[in-house]
């Protein structure tokens, strides 16, 4: 018992539920006090609220990647150079900055959402927090560096000057607005912890609009238009007005009730963060990488396979979001469920979301493909593009509905902690299958150029996406998933604190808690 003890006073607010020590991971785990409610009545209540919940974020997601979309938009009628060269920066900007940042930032939706149900003290969700903005802040420092000779290093790659010089533009302007885009989705995740799924709605429903004007008259209008260079312009500004937007929400708002203020104490024991966060990154890194490759090598054949990439992966950044805001929505609810010990609320919870999952990505493949020779002419007048478009469409429609599990299955992975598990699947997916079969038909004796590629990528993503859902269907064991969120919580927080904190020891807590699940984040009816 006192061993018990000595482990959770590491913990600056004790857990409400008895948490296990690392001697106690394999004894009988709390007993969950839903047991006798039926397994339908709990898929009903968790189809309504991840349904409730992930609308608003997918509005949310949307409007977000409408920034590319946008700024593809107003570029794309300067000329192919011009769509190559945005097209090649936004996949510099994906595989440099936001896939090992976000990636970072992912890791607190393994750490914010049980902390919030688990912990007496809810400002253990900003300390959490704090820990991200750190991580995701030194993760940039080097961007910096790297962007201002980018162009002279495309070039002795193989770029041809026109496309590397303007690709060295955009980067170097976008950086302006870099910070503040990865702190907003540190902000973002702290919100989502907490049950509050609308607040980056409402930030985005303003700053959307403004994007779009803003795009428009930095790059077309006829006094203030810059060209080229207002496209990564308005992005920055946009960027910078939903950081302080959304801070302005959590200062204002009732989320301010888990922000503990600044503290040096977040840096103390904050390798128990990148414990998470690194193979969080590595995760996302695997199959994000392996797309950006794609897009890389599509530009060895030439501006207008770069140009009709860029039209797909418009398509994919749109379709793909929906689909990841189910998977948020869910990573929330499953670790606010395992947080408090309700481990089959957490199994259904995760089983209903893939069920969503698909009929969003089947619905989205359709819609694809019956518009397939039309897409390309959103983006660029060139006959050129728009066919090669319209033929590279087919392949990617077949494959979306597996990419778009992949974004929502990922959710349910760092709600678990198994990134480390996500990275193992992923790396085998991608750079042992797609990416060598993908440039073999590309570039070898088929040669089947940019449709090759996308073959490649075909087969990793497929393999990547039914590995991961298998592993949750069949091979993940909830009750032993709280002890191990339990554990991890009391491990991870701040090692100095010395006060002592009464601990509710007795399993028996689980149900006469202080903190019911339903007051956590709205009633589940």
């Amino acid at each position: 018992m006192s061993a018990l003890a000595d482990e959770c006073y590491r913990e600056t607010a004790p857990l409400l539920i008895s948490h296990p020590s690392e001697t106690t991971l394999n004894e009988v785990p709390p007993v969950d006090d839903e047991l006798g409610v039926s397994r339908w009545i709990l898929m009903r209540q968790e189809a309504w609220w991840l349904f409730t919940s992930s609308l608003p974020l997918s509005l949310s997601y949307l409007c977000q990647s409408s920034f590319t979309f946008v700024s593809m938009l107003s570029v794309g009628k300067l000329g192919v150079n011009e769509l190559a060269a945005a097209s090649l920066a936004v996949m510099l900007i994906n595989f440099i900055v936001l896939m090992p940042c976000v990636g970072l930032a992912c890791a607190l939706e393994t750490f914010c959402s049980s902390a919030f149900t688990a912990s007496r003290d809810k400002t253990r969700v900003g300390f959490h927090m704090q820990r991200g903005l750190v991580a995701v802040t030194l993760q940039l420092l080097p961007t910096v560096l790297l962007f201002g000779f980018i162009d002279t290093l495309l070039q002795k790659i193989g770029q041809t000057p026109e496309v590397a010089t303007l690709c060295g533009q955009f980067l170097r302007v976008w950086l302006i607005g870099s910070w503040p885009l990865v702190a907003f989705e540190c902000l973002k995740r702290f919100v989502q912890a907490q049950g509050i799924m609308q607040a980056s709605t409402w930030v985005m429903a303003i700053v959307a609009p403004l994007h779009m004007f803003n795009s428009y008259a930095l790059v077309w209008s006829p006094t203030l238009g810059l060209g080229f260079i207002g496209a990564p312009l308005a992005t920055a500004i946009s960027n910078w007005l939903m950081f302080f937007l959304l801070a302005a929400f959590i200062a204002f708002g009732k989320a301010r009730e888990a922000w503990g203020g600044f503290s040096l104490d977040c840096l103390v024991g904050i390798w128990e963060f990148y414990r998470l966060a690194i193979p969080s990154a590595a995760m996302m890194a695997c199959s994000w990488a392996a797309f950006e490759l794609v897009t890389f090598g599509s530009s060895i054949f030439g501006p207008v396979a770069l140009a009709a990439q860029a039209c797909i992966f418009s398509a994919m950044t749109l379709t793909y979001q929906t689909p990841s805001a189910i998977g948020s929505a869910a990573a929330a609810r499953v670790g606010n469920s395992l947080g408090q010990g309700k481990q089959r609320r957490a199994r259904y919870a995760s089983y209903v979301a893939i069920g969503m999952g698909y009929v969003v990505g089947m619905a989205c493949s359709l819609l694809l493909f019956t518009y397939r020779r039309r897409w390309g002419y959103i983006f660029s007048d060139d006959a050129d593009v728009v066919a090669l478009c319209s033929t590279l469409m087919p392949y990617f429609a077949a494959v979306q509905t597996y990419d778009g599990m992949n974004g929502l299955v990922a959710g349910i992975m760092r709600a678990l902690g198994r990134q480390s598990l996500g990275a193992v699947l992923a790396f085998p997916s991608f750079w042992i299958l797609a990416i060598p079969i993908g440039f073999y038909l590309g570039m070898g004796p088929m040669d089947l150029k940019v449709v090759g590629l996308w073959l490649g990528l075909a087969v990793g993503v497929i393999v990547y996406s039914l590995s991961q859902q298998c592993y949750i269907l069949f091979c993940v064991d909830w009750r032993h998933e709280v002890k191990v969120c339990l554990d991890r919580l009391a491990r991870c927080s701040n090692p100095k604190v010395n006060e002592t904190r009464e601990l509710l020891i007795s399993s028996s807590s689980l149900s006469s808690s202080s903190v019911s699940f339903s007051d956590s984040y709205g009633s589940l009816a």
